[in-house]
């Protein structure tokens, strides 16, 4: 991409510094303002024909709604030593400990993440995978008894975009950030994505199909609207 294609500049707006990036895009009809949650900035996608000075301007003229999905994701929570983070809608406090090896436990209120070379992040963050790992294994086998055709597989992502997919191969993917809601939720998302191997659409058809096996299924849809910002706002850097 041509330096003419692409600009990133920063607006101050209410005191904060607001990082911006406009990009022209072939396929773009259209002026596009996204906010891209992983990286905490704006993006302004424009058709080619559109001057990047103008794309500019757009995102000026539209900073406030920018500031808006920034200041719903503060404030972040950074994980490390004493920091409180919620699993399964359980408080927990994380305490990092110096040891001859690696581990995690839970002991009451607490997380201890025990380390032999000063990387408890790294320990905590692969333990909490394999903790949604096994959770959703194990209720997309109790699932497979009840609906058809199976999912073979389970993986999970690093989106910032979505909670969940699967493809024509039967695999389901799955947002790690989801170790830190409910149970319910977590079932809910692999429901969803089962369903769409036999409904490939969000037709009534494939809602029925929801509600058989998660009959509750819009009240895990309102927690995942109303907690949607708070666990993207947890970061392991």
């Amino acid at each position: 991409m041509s330096k003419n294609s692409e600009k990133n500049f920063v607006i101050r707006h209410k005191n904060i510094d607001i990082n911006v990036a406009v990009k022209k895009n072939r396929l773009s009809k259209n002026y596009k303002f996204t906010f891209d949650k992983k990286n905490l900035r704006g993006l302004v996608s424009i058709p080619t024909y559109i001057t990047i000075n103008s794309g500019v301007k757009f995102a000026k003229n539209n900073i406030d709604w920018l500031y808006q999905q920034l200041k719903a994701l503060q404030p972040l929570i950074y994980i490390d030593n004493e920091v409180e983070i919620k699993i399964s809608d359980k408080k927990y406090k994380l305490i990092y400990k110096k040891s001859n090896f690696s581990n995690v436990s839970l002991i009451k209120n607490k997380i201890l993440i025990l380390s032999n070379k000063n990387n408890h992040r790294t320990v905590l963050y692969e333990w909490l995978r394999e903790e949604l790992l096994k959770k959703s294994t194990n209720i997309l086998s109790n699932l497979s008894l009840e609906i058809r055709p199976k999912s073979h597989m389970i993986k999970l992502t690093n989106s910032f975009n979505y909670w969940g997919s699967c493809n024509s191969k039967g695999e389901i993917n799955l947002n790690w950030r989801l170790i830190f809601s409910p149970d319910e939720v977590v079932r809910y998302i692999i429901v969803h994505e089962v369903c769409h191997l036999i409904e490939f659409n969000h037709s009534d058809k494939f809602w029925k199909l929801i509600k058989r096996h998660c009959p509750n299924y819009t009240s895990q849809i309102n927690w995942l609207k109303k907690n949607d910002n708070y666990l993207y706002s947890i970061r392991f850097s």
